[in-house]
């Protein structure tokens, strides 16, 4: 055999040691690599089960399923937590189950989009099985990983949670509450209405006749305009939706936005059993909690606290008035 020959042989022999030992070190990346790019992730969506929850991006704001406000900061904090995850050792497991479906029955799916198309996707738990250990199982992979963040303050699993409260924002609108120009509440007694007009560097306080009053509280103005910023939202029951008639009727709001957007919100009791006020007499709602709908028959529900401006007739907004 030539020297030629030889050397060429030598060369296919190393070349395909190198794409060997390439493939599997491949291989094994794939199965540990977890992270993703927090600057091309355009939604997530967590599957437990029969639950779904989607993140979307939109003009900015992040949404849960595609229509309710989420916590900005929740969700940038959950992204850090996607980019920075890693993977720390394969994991041992403690049973003779089938892995796949050990992480389909325990898991949370996790999928992370970009554009349209899913760039990754895995499966996360903290179970039994792993001595309630952190894992994840990349799709296609048929070996479970320990992972941390560095991100992460609690249990690395409590992060993907797809209990929508967990993200929902404090607003029910993406704007900033300097962006609203007009306030306008209803109310069955139509002489508890008003409207607040916010343009310029005057406020003017209107009644439901179409007056305009002088004699404002700027305060109690103030209280309304900023309480928009800082909520306390859920996700209702069914059993709470069914409040949603007009004898439950508190209040509806209409808001004007300075961009021409427009937002209408109808506030309710929730009608029950067993619900007492403070000095425990009977009452036929329930006294902490409100049912809040918004556009396309979608509801939320909020607190009495934290809505009280926002519920409050036209004589509050007003200086010495007479009862």
């Amino acid at each position: 055999m030539s020297s030629k020959k030889i050397i060429f042989l030598s060369l296919l022999i190393a070349l395909g040691i190198g794409l060997f030992y390439l493939s599997r070190w491949y291989k094994e990346f794939r199965q540990s690599d977890f992270s993703f790019s927090s600057s091309q992730i355009t939604a997530i969506e967590l599957v437990m089960k029969s639950d779904t929850l989607r993140l979307t991006k939109s003009d900015g704001n992040w949404f849960i399923n595609d229509f309710f406000l989420a916590d900005s900061a929740v969700v940038s904090n959950f992204i850090d937590i996607l980019q920075s995850i890693s993977a720390i050792a394969p994991a041992t497991l403690k049973t003779d189950e089938n892995l796949i479906q050990l992480f389909q029955r325990k898991g949370i799916g996790v999928f992370i989009y970009k554009g349209k198309r899913v760039k990754k996707e895995y499966r996360i738990a903290s179970v039994a099985e792993f001595n309630y250990k952190t894992v994840a199982l990349n799709s296609g992979s048929e070996v479970p990983y320990y992972v941390e963040s560095a991100n992460a303050v609690d249990n690395l699993v409590e992060y993907f949670s797809v209990n929508p409260d967990k993200w929902l924002a404090g607003k029910l609108f993406p704007e900033p509450v300097e962006a609203i120009e007009e306030i306008k509440a209803i109310f069955p007694d139509k002489a508890k209405g008003y409207t607040i007009e916010l343009g310029g560097n005057q406020i003017a306080l209107i009644n439901s006749a179409g007056d305009r009053l002088s004699n404002i509280n700027l305060a109690n103005i103030s209280n309304l305009y900023y309480s928009f910023d800082n909520l306390k939202l859920l996700y209702p029951t069914k059993a709470e939706t069914n409040s949603a008639i007009p004898e439950n009727i508190i209040s509806s709001l209409k808001l004007k936005m300075l961009n021409g957007k427009t937002y209408e919100y109808t506030f309710y009791r929730i009608a029950g059993k067993g619900f007492t006020n403070i000095l425990g007499q009977e009452l036929s709602y329930n006294p902490n909690r409100l049912l809040v709908k918004l556009s396309e028959n979608r509801f939320l529900v909020g607190s009495y606290l934290h809505f009280h401006y926002v519920l409050c007739p036209i004589d509050v907004f007003v200086n010495n008035y007479e009862k």
